[in-house]
């Protein structure tokens, strides 16, 4: 029988966790999209497009070890972009990230409530037979 198993949290400014950061069950991990937040202040990294798409994938990477996954067993990739021009400098990073054979992925442009925020990405991936998490 398969449990559900919960890593990490996400306050939303809350005193106690408002969501966790990911939820294995069975050998699936999702994770919570993940936002270009500064991991020790909690608010937005400054910087341009590309300095929050690092960032929200370092997250990413950090979360999937969480559940004993890495990039390599991402199967697929939600991302919501801010502005539609930064389309091109999102698939040169998400070509970086994720190795062959790569993730399906969609991507939109909506806008979010955090207006510095340019980038939020959600993944969902495969966890190995006997990967600790």
């Amino acid at each position: 029988m398969s449990t559900k198993q919960s890593f990490g949290a996400v306050t939303a400014g809350r005193a106690t966790p408002l969501f966790p950061a990911a939820i294995r069950y069975s050998e699936l991990l999702l994770l919570s999209g993940q936002a270009p937040l500064d991991p020790l202040t909690g608010t937005v990294v400054a910087g341009d497009f590309r300095a929050q798409a690092r960032q929200v994938l370092s997250s990413i990477s950090d979360s999937l070890a969480l559940g004993g996954a890495d990039m390599g067993d991402v199967l697929r990739v939600v991302c919501i972009l801010a502005r539609a021009e930064d389309f091109a400098v999102w698939n040169e990073e998400f070509a970086e990230a994720f190795p062959e054979p790569r993730p399906v992925r969609t991507t939109f442009v909506a806008g979010f409530v955090i207006p510095e925020m340019l980038i939020e990405v959600e993944v969902t991936a495969g966890v190995r037979q006997g990967a600790k998490g």
